[in-house]
């Protein structure tokens, strides 16, 4: 399985690259955010994300 690296400008999923050839800086393994049951923005999210759509921008 391969694995989504990130650095400071670009991903990549070459494994054998230590440090990013055009930034310096070395390369993190990405993982998704933290999922909570208990998200206290999800009704403001889902709010925005209605009006965008009466709006018609989505």
């Amino acid at each position: 399985m391969r694995l989504l690296r990130k650095c400071e400008c670009r991903y990549t999923v070459d494994q054998s690259l230590e440090v990013c050839n055009l930034c310096n800086h070395r390369f993190k393994t990405t993982y998704p955010p933290k999922f909570s049951p208990h998200d206290k923005y999800a009704e403001y999210r889902r709010r925005m994300k209605q009006e965008a759509k009466d709006r018609g921008v989505l």
